[in-house]
């Protein structure tokens, strides 16, 4: 009986005798060969990271789909693989980070258009050893139990977060932070709820931005109303790597000032300066210095007009703008703002526009565009989404908040801000 390591060297040696035949496998169109899956697959470990590469095929519009499988994938086993993400058609690698140790094959197939399903599947199943997938499974190294070393000076120990305190102090809520090494910019939110995952931050206020080494802050909310503060570190943010845990990062027991009491946050002043929120009425002179007040009505009468003055009125009103409206300006939506391809913020963008800007609902659309500009964005994604709640504004008839986004982007949007300004115009005018 042949023992386990010659069964596999067998195994392995028809794999590759059957990867060298794919083409074979393929479709036919005419007297080409119709290839619809990557090829020369490699799949590697970059520290804690999966890191999987191929060599694009001309033949995958409609992008790729990374599944992970723990048996040998094939097309009878392809119920028990796990959908990663998605790569988009010209891509040639995709990163993935595990969650365990455990040894997986990673494989890439290409997805089918749209138009070509026909309620079938949305990938095309072949499953082509060396050229789609591995022929070993591939793990990350366990990691290893920490060894307890001599304390370092503070500068050679890795940069982290190590807990937030936030206490109240007269008018205002002081804000501690414990941090060691360079952990660089931290960006300070502010929330009535618990901070529970990444998604608060949406509902949060971004308070403040805090460069190293800056010490306590000082913050001057509401008062009479419960707050809860989360610190994020700069880098994190832009690399989509959020982690919030409850006393390390975010605080445990919210912080108030009690109403009533203090005034909020403003230095001392003098008679004559302004308080909050109204302004008050500042006596210089006493009583006695105040004239009578007569009995007499000081409104001025009216008077007729002069038939001059009627006249040149009625030209004015007769020979004032103009009788034709500004036509509504079509909706712009860009066609790759309609894929489900890209990843991080660009797909989250799209996935709005998808749902809702392009489905007419408008009054949504604005609410989840805010939601993603509280978020520091890229500019180029900045601006396509301030864009596209300007023209959601308009055809909700916010005219003045759609005027002054749009505003921000006619640079980068000239022509077509410039229609729906006159529109935009035209309807605050009337």
């Amino acid at each position: 009986m042949m023992d386990m390591k010659a069964i596999r060297i067998a195994s392995l040696a028809v794999l590759v005798a059957f990867a060298l035949a794919a083409p074979l496998f393929a479709q036919q169109e005419g007297d080409t060969v119709f290839a619809p899956y990557p090829s020369h697959i490699r799949v590697g470990v970059r520290g804690t990271d999966i890191v999987i590469t191929w060599e694009d095929s001309p033949d995958v519009t409609a992008g790729y789909a990374v599944y992970r499988q723990a048996d040998f994938p094939d097309a009878s086993r392809f119920q028990d693989a796990l959908l990663l993400g998605y790569a988009d058609s010209g891509s040639s690698e995709f990163v993935y980070t595990p969650t365990d140790d455990k040894p997986w094959y990673y494989f890439v197939l290409g997805r089918v258009p749209e138009a070509g399903r026909d309620a079938g599947a949305a990938e095309y199943r072949l499953f082509i050893p060396l050229r789609n997938i591995p022929l070993e499974p591939v793990a990350i190294a366990p990691a290893t139990p920490e060894k307890p070393v001599a304390a370092t000076p503070a500068a050679q120990q890795p940069p982290r977060l190590s807990g937030i305190i936030a206490r109240t102090d007269g008018d205002s809520i002081v804000v501690s932070i414990d941090a060691s090494g360079d952990v660089g910019r931290l960006i300070l939110y502010r929330s009535t709820k618990p901070f529970a995952g990444a998604s608060s931050l949406l509902d949060a206020a971004l308070t403040a931005i805090l460069e190293k080494d800056t010490g306590p802050y000082r913050d001057y909310p509401v008062p009479g109303v419960d707050y809860y503060y989360a610190i994020i570190p700069e880098h994190d943010l832009i690399a989509g790597t959020i982690a919030l845990a409850s006393g390390v990062n975010t605080t445990a027991v919210p912080a108030s000032i009690k109403a009533g009491v203090y005034r909020i946050g403003l230095p001392s002043s003098g008679a004559t300066s302004r308080s909050m929120p109204l302004p008050y009425l500042v006596l210089t002179r006493g009583f006695e210095d105040a004239k009578p007040i007569g009995i007499e009505d000081p409104t001025p009468s009216t008077k007729p007009l002069s038939v001059e003055t009627e006249k040149a009125i009625s030209m004015l009103d007769a020979s004032y703008g103009s009788t034709t409206k500004a036509p509504r300006p079509p909706i712009t939506i860009y066609p790759e703002d309609l894929q489900s391809g890209g990843g991080g913020e660009e797909y989250a963008l799209r996935s709005i526009v998808a749902s809702y800007l392009a489905k007419g609902d408008y009054a949504e659309a604005t609410r989840e565009f805010t939601l993603y500009l509280s978020l520091p964005r890229s500019p180029a994604n900045a601006n396509r989404a301030l864009f596209y709640r300007g023209q959601a504004q308009a055809m909700s008839g916010a005219w003045r908040e759609a005027f002054f986004d749009l505003l921000q982007v006619q640079d980068s949007y000239y022509i077509e801000c410039a229609a729906w300004f006159d529109y935009i115009l035209e309807a605050l005018r009337d």
